[in-house]
């Protein structure tokens, strides 16, 4: 056995820190450019639902707790959050020596201004809910609310329109008017519409060092390039073309087509990657419009469909078959329930309770966009499966806005083809959401449902709400409000020589680095 002197442990002590250091400093430098489906309708994300704006918010702003790898709940700027027992006050005690872009330290004052901004102008209501938010200490803020509710957290951490922490000088401004400055890994330099956003690396970060590496939204995050170029491109094959010409680094999207193709080049210049999932295929059935008001075409439609066909043709080969209304490995995935009913893909069973149903071949219209590949195709495949076990079944398709504005109403359609892609990765509240009260999708409200939702956004205990989503669920197969087929992927790319990227549901430039 040997033992260190204390001036010997100083030097393997030094000699690993200047190891680490030199390995760095070799990954460090570049322009790493992403190139993206569509241009920010702005880039003050608190006041967007807009996936471009989450795409470059994500990289600039942080948020006092985000979600992990998995999706799971996960703190952030948040050291540390604490609940009353009755979910009703949260304590929020922040990281110390965090630094906004501009230099100045975090406190609680700009937590308490940026939370309170949100609540004012953030594109989600998760604050509506809050009775007084409160800065007792320098690193200390407590939100107190209305009444109980448990779900505070889950939906504070949503990146959908994330609840960004700036200066509590900019908190005073409407939204869209701040300056663009946050915590994040990566801060602005300039917005050219229609061409690009440009962001460099913020030296002054703040890793987190509770963790090890970078998890999910949150971890200890690592720029190693210089500067990081959003490019705006719209179509897929420009998208493709500029990866393969290596004009892009970047894709957050690529066709599944070319990233096959990409994946079978082992040697080749592209490395693609498969994000699943990335949101769930459904067919939204209107359950107040002859003939699907009646349960048993319902139940026949789900009955007969072959699900795994619809999948294969509308992802071209991008999918997974899981019958759960929450992903694997999250909080509320609910096991096994419906999954008995899940893709039977039986046609003479289908045709046995179409029959009992006392259909007498009345149109069934499924309605789809023009936008998305994915949709019309669902529906084309659906179309062609219904009519074999006996249903009149038509497609109609029209552009996005029409058909998301036509399908808020019980008229003109019966089956509605939706990727439901951010609610899923959210968790249960917004997914079960989708189906209450009065505006729920399926066009007739549910008391089963609606009693399930309220236990879960408001009873305190866990196992509770683990139980009132697996009894939303299901419900989702007894009543056919829905049929979800599967889990939808999609493929994301980099040039063979980016190295540390991993797929994600929002691209991440940190922790990555030229070869």
């Amino acid at each position: 056995m040997s033992f260190r002197t204390p001036a010997r442990r100083m030097l393997a002590a030094l000699v690993v820190s200047t190891f680490a250091l030199s390995a760095a400093a070799q990954k460090r430098g570049g322009d790493i450019v992403m190139a993206q489906q569509a241009q920010p309708p702005t880039l003050d994300a608190a006041t967007s639902t807009a996936q471009a704006t989450r795409n470059i918010g994500m990289l600039m702003f942080e948020t006092l707790v985000t979600r992990d790898e998995n999706g799971n709940v996960i703190n952030d700027l948040a050291a540390k959050v604490d609940a009353s027992p009755d979910g009703r006050i949260y304590t929020f005690s922040l990281r110390e020596g965090v630094k906004f872009h501009n230099g100045k330290e975090m406190t609680s004052a700009d937590v308490k201004a940026s939370l309170e901004r949100y609540g004012r102008v953030g594109a989600s209501p998760t604050l509506k809910e809050v009775e007084s938010i409160t800065a007792p200490g320098k690193y200390q803020v407590v939100v107190t609310l209305k009444r109980p509710t448990p779900s505070f957290i889950d939906m504070l951490s949503s990146p959908r329109a994330p609840a960004t922490i700036i200066p509590a000088e900019e908190a005073g401004k409407d939204a869209g008017k701040i300056e663009l400055i946050g915590t994040g890994p990566f801060q602005f330099v300039e917005y050219k519409p229609d061409s690009h956003v440009k962001l460099k690396r913020f030296d002054g970060y703040t890793p987190n060092t509770n963790f090890k590496g970078p998890d999910g939204f949150s971890g200890r995050k690592t720029v190693y390039v210089d500067t990081a170029t959003i490019r705006f491109v719209p179509e897929g094959g420009a998208r493709t073309a500029g990866l393969q010409s290596g004009e892009f680094h970047v894709l957050e999207q690529m066709p599944t087509d070319a990233a096959k193709r990409a994946a079978a080049n082992a040697s080749g210049p592209i490395r693609a990657y498969q994000a699943m999932p990335w949101a769930f295929q459904l067919l939204v059935i209107n359950a107040s419009l002859p003939p699907t008001n009646n349960l048993k075409v319902r139940q026949a439609m789900q009955v007969g469909l072959d699900f795994e066909e619809i999948m294969a043709i509308s992802t071209d080969g991008a999918y997974r078959m899981t019958h759960g209304w929450q992903h694997p490995n999250t909080a509320y995935f609910a096991g096994d329930v419906g999954k008995d009913r899940y893709n039977v893909n039986k046609v003479d069973r289908a045709r046995q309770l179409l029959k009992e149903s006392g259909y007498k071949g009345e149109e069934l219209v499924l309605w789809a966009d023009s936008q998305f590949k994915n949709h019309r195709d669902t529906a084309v495949t659906a179309a062609e499966q219904l009519k074999k076990i006996g249903i009149n079944a038509t497609v109609k398709i029209t552009d996005w806005p029409t058909v998301f504005a036509a399908t808020t109403k019980p008229e003109g359609w019966n089956v509605w083809p939706l990727m439901f892609g951010i609610e899923p990765y959210e968790g249960p509240y917004n997914t079960a959401s989708f189906w209450v009260g009065e505006k729920a999708r399926q066009q007739v409200t549910d008391p089963q449902i609606d009693a399930a939702y309220q236990r879960l956004t408001g009873s305190p205990a866990l196992a509770d709400r683990q139980k009132a989503f697996a009894e939303f669920q299901g419900r989702m197969f007894d009543q056919v409000y829905a049929i979800k087929l599967g889990d939808v992927g999609i493929y994301q790319a980099t040039r063979a020589n980016v190295k540390g990227y991993r797929p994600y549901r929002i691209p991440r430039l940190w922790d990555v680095w030229f070869e």
